[in-house]
Formats: structure tokens, sequence, C-alpha cells
């Protein structure tokens, strides 16, 4: 839609103008920037639906659309808030030897025949060498057994307990550590292990993967997210596209910096939010909610906020053309960070003086005119989010940005590229519950092929991630 332009400026005569009124020149100047600036807005916008437009007519025709190429680094990556301040610079490479897992030790000794008789014994020097062995362990077992004519009873020798089929459970395990930590496909799997020595079909890896162990998977991400939820006041939620067996779902996170749990879905409205939180329809958690500023968010939270980061990337979605208005917006830009960090000070450090300081300072950062017309329109827009945005002055121990939430999603959008989604049931609630095992193994410090072994053989002799949840989250929390 083309912008309106003001009726002064249309019926403007230049030779009426009084160049000696500066305030009235300023003031033509800036709307007639603001005019150039929308109209400029509006070409870009127009050529890139005439791309879309050519490209679909191209598709069509069976000829291929103008490629697309993105930047190596997101937006979302780019404007990730540095927990504090703790950069590049400061980054201390840790000390490799420490962390090499020895199996053997081999001493080395020196050839007595060359050793001067004043020779003097001074210990070993440790040389680490790292190496692994990918072999297969396949067994026969040679059952002995006896038969009874009299009693026309066969009698055999059992296997031993924890043999549970035709594969064992470490592979089994490393079947699904390579689909969902290292995000091989299926037809890659079967190739990886019959080159190493196991025959193995294309539907065994498929069950292995949708079929092994569900009541207890299902069991192990229910706990998570009841435990998650209950060792917290707040969680984060975010979602994004999927494709399950052909059609539009969602994937969507409930997560905080200790757990995670993924559900996919046809929608992403609040009802459905809500049944991931055990909620009726129109009832609203008691914890505080962090999340976009989506439409579908308000409501399902007696306490709900926003994420800066957010707002931020808005602002930098205006991307002027005109020079003056791309330093104006530059120039705010800076002022919000600075506002920002002040609040993450306060997180630290929280009190009644410097919270109504914080009030105040956002009252007068977001009622500022800049005369650039789109940037005082966000600026307005953003001041009517103030209870969402200052909800840390009220809980301090809130994270200002909803950052884990997407850190989460970015598992499934990058396996959404390389499968495209989902293409059965058991699949899609396969994805559901091994992604949230995996991220919250991720944030508790626990390997994700021996947690899964452990699930698989049956032990359970591994803490449960709910465990370390509920032990973790009693420690003090760690801002971020």
């Amino acid at each position: 839609m083309a912008p309106t332009i003001p009726e002064e400026i249309i019926t403007l005569d230049p030779e009426g103008i009084d160049f000696d009124d500066k305030e009235a020149v300023k003031s033509l100047i800036l709307k007639l920037l603001n005019i150039i600036e929308s109209q400029a807005q509006l070409i870009h916008e127009l050529q890139n639906e005439n791309q879309s437009l050519k490209d679909e007519i191209n598709r069509l025709k069976g000829e291929k659309g103008k490629p697309k190429f993105s930047s190596k680094t997101s937006e979302k990556e780019a404007d990730v808030p540095n927990p504090k301040g703790e950069g590049k610079k400061n980054w201390r490479k840790s000390a490799k030897k420490s962390r090499v897992k020895i199996d053997r030790t081999e001493y080395r000794r020196v050839d007595r025949k060359i050793l001067p008789p004043d020779s003097e014994h001074k210990g070993y020097r440790s040389v680490v060498v790292q190496n692994i062995k990918f072999t297969t362990d396949n067994v026969e077992y040679k059952l002995e057994r006896f038969y009874s004519p009299s009693e026309n009873k066969l009698y055999e020798a059992e296997l031993p307990e924890d043999i549970h089929g035709e594969f064992e459970d470490d592979l089994k395990a490393f079947v699904v550590y390579l689909y969902y930590a290292c995000r091989v496909t299926e037809n890659k799997i079967k190739k990886i292990l019959e080159e190493a020595g196991i025959i193995i079909s294309a539907g065994e890896i498929s069950n292995i993967l949708t079929q092994e162990k569900k009541e207890e998977l299902t069991k192990e991400r229910e706990e998570i997210l009841k435990v998650g939820l209950e060792s917290s006041i707040y969680f984060h939620t975010d979602d994004t596209g999927l494709k399950h067996e052909g059609k539009n779902h969602h994937v969507h996170v409930i997560c905080n910096q200790m757990f995670s749990a993924f559900f996919i879905t046809p929608k992403k409205d609040r009802d459905t939010i809500r049944s991931f939180l055990g909620l009726k329809k129109d009832e609203k958690t008691d914890k505080i909610m962090i999340s976009d500023d989506a439409r579908q968010y308000p409501g399902i939270a007696v306490y709900h906020a926003l994420c800066w980061i957010h707002q931020i990337r808005l602002y930098k979605k205006l991307n002027p053309l005109i020079d003056y208005h791309r330093i104006q917006l530059q120039e705010f830009l800076t002022r919000v960070w600075a506002f920002y960090d002040l609040l993450d000070r306060f997180r630290e450090n929280p009190g009644d003086e410097e919270k109504e300081k914080l009030e105040n300072e956002f009252d007068e950062l977001f009622s500022t005119e800049t005369g650039y017309e789109e940037l005082d329109k966000r600026i307005a827009l953003t001041k009517e989010k103030k209870e969402e945005l200052l909800l840390v002055l009220r809980f301090p121990e809130i994270p200002l940005h909803n950052n884990p939430a997407e850190l989460a999603l970015r598992e499934p959008v990058v396996k959404r590229k390389i499968s495209n989604g989902t293409r059965s049931e058991d699949g899609k609630t396969a994805w559901e519950k091994m992604m949230s095992i995996l991220d919250t193994c991720k944030k508790q410090g626990v390997g994700f092929f021996d947690y899964i072994r452990d699930i698989f053989s049956g032990k359970r002799a591994m803490t449960r991630l709910a465990h370390l949840i509920s032990r973790n989250a009693s420690q003090k929390p760690t801002f971020y």
C-alpha cells in the first residue's frame, strides 16, 4: 500500500517557502525525508514481490528461480547478548590432557646400552596419543540343548539376561546417537553399520528410532517437563515451522537453562500451548512465561515477560535508506543497549531505588521523538509493552531474553533441513522425546549416548535427568 503524502506537500509552492523560518524549513525537510524513506521501502518491497512472482513463473515453466544467498552469521546469532561481558578475548583454552580418557598406559624405556655411567633416572615424560577402534563385537551363542523322550520336552541353555534381541543395546544406542546427536540420515546409518560388518535392514533402523523403549522414553520426557516447570518460577517458549506427513505443523519448545521439552502440533494457538502446560481452556499458569511478542502468547500466564532481543531486532528491521535516519536509528539503538545493560546489572543487585530509577529511564527513553516516522512508531509500540519488558524489576531472577528457547529450536531446524520433517505419528513422537532428552542432557552435562544406552539396557544405573534438574535447581540460580 502506497504511503500517504500530506496535502501540504502535494500543494507545496516552492516560491512561497520562507527560508528565513529555520524551524519551518527543517519541518518541511523532515517530512520530505520521511516520504522518500517510505517510497524507498515501498519500492524495495515491490521489487522483492516482483522477483518472487518471476521465480514462481519460472518454476511453473520447469525452470529455477533466483538463488538466495544467506549471510554466514544469522541476525539471531549476531544480536545475542554476551553474558556478563565474557568475550572471545577473555577465552582461555583448557588443558587437553586433563580431559583425555586414558584407556591404557605403556612405558617406553631408554636403551640402557646408550646411557653413560653417571646417568640418573628422572622419572617419565607423559605423551598422550589418542585413537579410536571402530569394530564389531558380534557374538554367536551356542545354546546347549537336551531332549527328554520320557517328557517329550526340549531343554535349552538361556541367553544372557542383558540380551534383548538380535541387536545389542550398545548398537541400538549408537543408531539413536548417530541420528539425533550427529544428524545422520537413516540410509547413511545403514551404510556406516554395513561397512563395519553389521547386517541390518532399513526397517530395523526405523524401528530402533521409533519403537524401542517407547513407554520409558515417553515417561522420561513427561518427568523432564514436570520437574523442569516445578523447579523454576519461569520458563521460555518459542516455535518454528515443521512438516509432518507433508502438512505444515509447528515444533514448540518449553524450556529454561535446566531442561527442554519439545512438542509437534498442527496448531500454535493458546489452547495448544496450554495443553503442554497441563492447563484447561482459559486457565493461566502461575509460572512466569518468557517469549517473543507473538500474538498466541498473551493470556497463558499470569506474568508474561517479553524478550528484549526480539524488541531490539524489530528496530534492526527498519533498515533506513536516508543517512540521517540511519544515524538516528543507530544512536537510539546505542541508548537501548545501554539501558539493557542497566537492567542486567539490576538483576544481580536489585533495589527499590534503582527499580524506580529504571522505570523513569524507560519512560524517558521510549518517549523519544526523532522525526524519523518509522522509528518513532516503533518506539511508541515498545513503550506500550512496558509492563512485560520491565517484569524483571519485579522478578530479578528472570532473564531479559528468550535465547534458551531460540537455541533449543536450532536442533529441530537443522533436522528439518535434512529430512524435511516427520513422516509418521511414531516418528513425530520419537522426535519429541529424543530432542527433549538430547537438549536436557546437554544442559545437565550428561552424555546422550550413555544415557540412551542406560535406558535401552533397562539397568537405569545413571541418575535420571529429572532428578538432576531438581537437584541442580536447588542451587543458586545462574544469571545469564
